[in-house]
């Protein structure tokens, strides 16, 4: 682990980035700390605009909510002026206002349902509020309605209530961050306040009018009420901006206005006396008259707060519009810089980088196949193709230089394939003066062999005849390794049996050799000697290593797609998983020819015969031990033979004195069984190919 945490730390160095990495990220660097800087002002600006946004949200519920505070207030009024008139009387005009009532509840709770679908984070208890006003405006009615209160405690009922939902409102100054609309939502909040006050003396005055009695709590209500709406409207006057101020000047003033103040002068001077001389419906329409001019002034400040508001919000979106251009203009001038040098350095390194590539994966490569497939290579005729980089910076040196490697790389690939066509050239030499020596020496045998009657001679005679035919594979390897054919050629085709049987008598242990489920199919002439040269190896690897005193089974069938297959299976030490899997790979493409290969000779040879005529061999796992050889001869090679009479299910084996038993020929002229002579049987063993073709 400790390997792979440090493996894992070198490949993410920055010495193992690509050039154009490394370039990237001294210019990454900068530029993303202004992509971080300039995101961070483009959302500050977005999140200021979206701020501006809510505001704007707010103050249409407020606004909402400044009607449905008119109205609460307009039917605590008249409910005042119902509960101290004894509860009697025309209700209409109260169940009239009740119903104005209910509608702005309506309205304010449903641009509160469209702020909470919204993405405006406004605080859910004021929201809730607004919600749940419904219900304790009809609680209030009911209690009125049934209980025995004094409209001084209606009015106080109902104004805690409007007190409630001004609170819950909030008249957004909580939410503003901006100082102009905070300023303003200020101004906002004060005459308000103001108009409440004005509206609560309306009901106090109105009340006390339709008493037998004007007592001093009621005039200290009265009095305190008007001295918080005179605070309120200075407070008004010394913050409101000039527009607003002359607005109120201009509206709230006529004879309304001086009849309102005029009635709560003289009714607060009569206070203590047992009736006033004046009646609630002349101050309740007096003082109606001018809640109507302030609730103007009240409306107008609302549209101020909502102008001021889209101005914020154009003047944000503005400002996002030119932050945004100047971070991408800027970002766009970097990138194009940074593309045009990195461009400049990457694109050299690009084409030495494909040009090493296709040298290393093609060119080289190529020049070396070639060069090893060619006996007489010319040295001269071999041309280099340089990189084509024209500059003069150190990339360029570093091309001149791999120029100078390919070329030296050739120069030793043209040495190594001369030295290797000598060596190959020697190999070919030094075999057929061999092979020329064995068969001489075979032909010598063979004629002692006809002559010789003494058993003990004849056995030493066959055994020095194996030995000969052993060499003579063994100098026919040499070929192989030399890349040549073997000088025995077949003309005509030859029986599959016969071409197993000639492999058998190649290996030294030809006793311990069964062959079983023969067919009948005849082998391309062409193929013969490769073939047997093939399965000689395997078998004699298959003797090698397994036990003296156990049998290599020899099987073969016919294939329903064409074709045969030959197995071969031995109950040796066997083969671990690896080992067959590199094996196979082996065999199916042969290593060039090294000090190694003398190793593995025959698994060598196998893979240059088989790859030689299509032919494909694997190694397998045998149960319970040993390993299987499979041959597969293709159908180009194999032919099912037509003219015979052999029953399916024959074997064949060699006894310990070197009799054939178990096997009829395919020519019912001749037959090898238990009587025929050991000389006789050996020498059918060695020379079982020859009785099927032709030597060319």
């Amino acid at each position: 682990m400790q390997r792979q945490r440090a493996g894992n730390q070198r490949r993410f160095a920055p010495s193992n980035w690509r050039v154009r990495t490394q370039l990237l990220a001294v210019v990454v660097v900068p530029i993303v700390t202004a992509l971080v800087l300039g995101g961070l002002r483009i959302g500050s600006a977005v999140q200021n605009t979206q701020d501006i946004n809510n505001v704007r949200q707010l103050v249409r519920v407020v606004d909402k909510g400044t009607a449905l505070v008119e109205e609460i207030e307009d039917e605590r009024d008249l409910t005042a002026l119902y509960v101290a008139a004894g509860r009697t009387g025309d209700t209409s005009r109260l169940d009239t206002q009740r119903s104005k009532s209910d509608a702005a509840l309506a309205r304010v709770r449903a641009e509160a349902a469209r702020v909470h679908r919204g993405t405006n984070p406004v605080p859910a208890p004021r929201l809730s509020a607004l919600d749940a006003l419904g219900g304790k405006v009809a609680s209030l009615r009911d209690a009125v309605a049934r209980s025995k209160m004094r409209f001084p405690s209606v009015v106080i009922a109902y104004t805690a209530l409007i007190a409630e939902l001004t609170h819950a409102l909030d008249l957004l100054t909580p939410d503003i961050a901006h100082p102009a609309l905070a300023a303003r939502a200020g101004v906002l909040e004060t005459f308000a306040q103001a108009t409440e006050k004005a509206s609560r003396q309306r009901a106090l005055l109105g009340g006390v009018l339709t008493q037998p009695h004007f007592e001093s709590n009621e005039a200290l209500n009265l009095s305190l009420a008007s001295r918080q709406e005179q605070a309120s409207i200075d407070q008004f006057l010394s913050s409101a901006p000039s527009a607003e101020r002359q607005f109120y000047e201009r509206v709230v003033t006529g004879r309304d206005v001086n009849k309102a103040e005029a009635l709560q002068k003289h009714a607060l001077a009569q206070q203590g006396t047992s009736r006033l001389r004046f009646d609630a419906g002349e101050w309740f329409d007096a003082m109606t008259s001018k809640l109507d001019l302030m609730r103007l002034v009240e409306k107008q400040l609302v549209g101020s707060v909502e102008e001021e508001g889209l101005r914020e919000q154009h003047e944000a979106e503005r400002s996002v519009f030119i932050t945004a251009l100047v971070e991408l203009t800027l970002l766009l001038l970097t990138f194009g810089l940074t593309y045009v040098l990195v461009q400049s350095i990457v694109r050299p390194l690009h084409t030495l980088r494909a040009s090493t590539l296709d040298i290393a994966q093609r060119r080289l490569p190529e020049v070396v196949r070639l060069l090893r497939g060619s006996s007489d290579a010319d040295v001269e005729a071999t041309e280099v193709e340089p990189t084509d980089i024209d500059s003069t910076d150190e990339i360029a040196g570093v091309a001149r230089a791999f120029n100078d490697v390919y070329r030296d790389s050739v120069r030793l690939a043209c040495e190594q394939a001369q030295l290797r066509g000598r060596i190959n050239t020697m190999f070919v030499n030094l075999s057929q003066r061999s092979q020329n020596l064995v068969e001489r020496q075979l032909e010598l045998i063979d004629r002692l062999e006809k002559g010789e009657q003494d058993p003990d001679l004849l056995a030493s005679l066959f055994k020095l005849d194996h030995l000969a035919t052993r060499m003579r594979r063994n100098g026919e390897n040499l070929l192989v390794l030399a890349g040549e054919k073997a000088g025995r050629r077949w003309s005509a085709p030859v029986r599959l049996v016969d071409v197993l049987r000639a492999a058998i008598s190649e290996i030294e242990q030809y006793q311990r050799v069964q062959l079983r489920g023969l067919v009948t199919a005849d082998v391309d002439g062409r193929a013969v000697n490769d073939i047997v040269h093939l399965i000689a190896e395997l078998l004699e690897n298959a003797t090698t290593f397994s036990s003296p005193d156990t049998q290599v089974l020899v099987t073969c069938q016919l294939l329903s797609g064409g074709g045969a297959k030959v197995e071969i299976q031995d109950n040796g030490i066997g083969m671990s998983t690896q080992d067959l899997e590199d094996a196979n790979a082996r065999l199916l493409t042969p290593p060039v020819v090294d000090v190694a290969v003398a190793r593995r000779m025959g698994m060598f040879v196998v893979g240059r015969l088989s790859g030689r005529h299509c032919i494909r061999v694997q190694l397998r796992g045998s149960s319970p031990h040993g390993v299987t050889a499979v041959v597969m001869l293709p159908q180009q090679l194999v032919r099912e033979h037509e003219d015979h009479m052999d029953p399916p299910g024959l074997s064949a084996r060699y006894t310990p004195e070197g009799r054939l038993t178990g096997w009829r020929n395919y020519d019912t002229a001749e037959q090898l069984d238990e009587s025929a002579s050991p000389r006789r049987a050996l020498r059918t063993r060695r020379r079982g190919a020859r009785s099927s073709g032709t030597v060319s």
